[in-house]
């Protein structure tokens, strides 16, 4: 029985240390051809996989089982900031196609609002 239970958890921390977050092309082929409901979807899209990847970096079940194995968590990290990086270029190259295109684009690309100028009490 402590034979088989050890079998199992051996088996399970193998597998959680596997995982790794996606990847995102950051161009594919047919991006002019997409309508505009289709550029929102792939935006979407690429927006999930960069907060799953950002998850992966986190406390995580897999992370701690990664411990026992420690370039795993290592490998895991650079992935993420791959799958980041990846899912940051893909949402800036759709928000372009879909400037040109004058579809909306998500808030999340739009650029923020310029701060407000503060004047400077001693500069008087």
């Amino acid at each position: 029985m402590l034979r088989l239970l050890f079998s199992m958890l051996a088996i399970s921390t193998v597998l959680l240390g596997c995982a790794s977050p996606t990847v995102v092309q950051s161009v594919k082929p047919g991006d002019a051809g997409l309508t505009c409901a289709q550029l929102q979807n792939e935006y979407s899209d690429a927006d999930r996989f960069k907060k799953q990847a950002g998850e992966e970096k986190g406390v995580t079940g897999g992370n701690v089982a990664r411990l026992l194995f420690w370039p795993a968590i290592i490998g895991t990290y650079m992935n993420a900031n791959e799958a980041i990086s990846a899912a940051d270029n893909r949402m800036t190259y759709l928000a372009g196609i879909m400037t040109q295109k004058n579809c909306s684009v998500p808030a999340s690309m739009t650029a923020p609002a310029p701060a407000p100028v503060v004047p400077d009490p001693q500069s008087k």
